[in-house]
């Protein structure tokens, strides 16, 4: 896949971020520059260390060898898309979610705190927290995404308020959605196996057809759009607009990519800034 000259990913430590870009959300919804990365934001040991207590609990498994056989991403934690449709449901496996999280990572750092603790530092004017409903109940605070041979995602966007219309959510209420992704394990591939592509192109009506019908690559190529790939080692973590589109290419290979995920939602003029997965 080529690659942009133009356009590319500011990285680095925070440190080094900030001082490159005062305000890097600013600056990736602007589409100034794609996103943000924080190299070994996360000691790499610990991520292979944690991967292997999952498989260990059963949290990870081969979907190709359990129940039918079907392939289907992994995940461990609560995806507000996969139980939206029924909040006390969803509230529920939030819960327990947060019960399993707070003892899963015992004996290495907490990847969930280095994301918040990361976007935290990128946006100090902001409260960054777990978002919740009205009453209190928490959503789920991130999710581990595992991806086998074949599976990822077509070229798409994510916006609770303006994809999915979730407007019975909390998250609702936030003009912005971003995303922050923290590597855990590559895939064995040489390749572009599972490895996010970001393009030049927030969210838009004109884009709604080739999007539906997966064809939103070869659109990209006929009409000059940027588009950039995210190349992660294990412990490194990015921020990007999830309201422009993106992809996660299809995995090759017998070893499944792992990745921490939260989606973030903003508004310029809400000092609080909600986190979920």
């Amino acid at each position: 896949m080529s690659q942009t000259i133009t356009w590319a990913p500011v990285e680095g430590t925070i440190d080094e971020i900030l001082a490159h870009v005062p305000r890097p959300l600013d600056a990736i919804m602007a589409s100034d520059i794609p996103c943000v990365i924080i190299r070994q934001a996360f000691p790499s040991d610990h991520s292979e260390a944690l991967i292997k207590r999952f498989y260990e609990r059963g949290l990870l498994y081969n979907p190709r060898q359990k129940g039918d056989g079907t392939p289907h991403r992994v995940d461990i934690g609560t995806s507000l898309g996969a139980h939206a449709n029924d909040p006390n449901h969803f509230y529920e496996h939030s819960r327990r979610t947060h019960e399993l999280f707070a003892t899963l990572f015992d004996g290495y750092d907490n990847p969930v705190k280095t994301l918040y603790d990361a976007l935290a530092k990128l946006i100090p004017d902001k409260q960054v927290m777990t978002a919740r409903a009205p009453d209190g109940r928490l959503y789920g605070p991130s999710i581990f995404r595992t991806y086998h041979e074949g599976l990822g995602h077509y070229p798409h966007y994510d916006s609770v308020s303006k994809r999915s219309k979730r407007y019975n959510y909390s998250v609702s209420r936030f003009k912005h959605q971003f995303a922050g992704v923290l590597c855990f394990q590559n895939s064995d591939d040489s390749g572009d196996s599972g490895e996010g592509v970001l393009y030049k192109a927030p969210m838009s009506p004109e884009f709604q057809e080739p999007l539906a019908e997966k064809r939103f690559r070869e659109y990209a190529d006929e009409h000059g759009i940027e588009r950039v790939q995210i190349h992660l080692e294990p412990g490194d973590l990015y921020f990007f607009y999830s309201e422009t589109i993106h992809e996660v290419p299809f995995v090759v290979g017998p070893k499944p990519r792992v990745v921490l995920a939260s989606f973030i939602g903003l508004s310029e003029d809400d000092p609080e800034v909600y986190l979920w997965s």
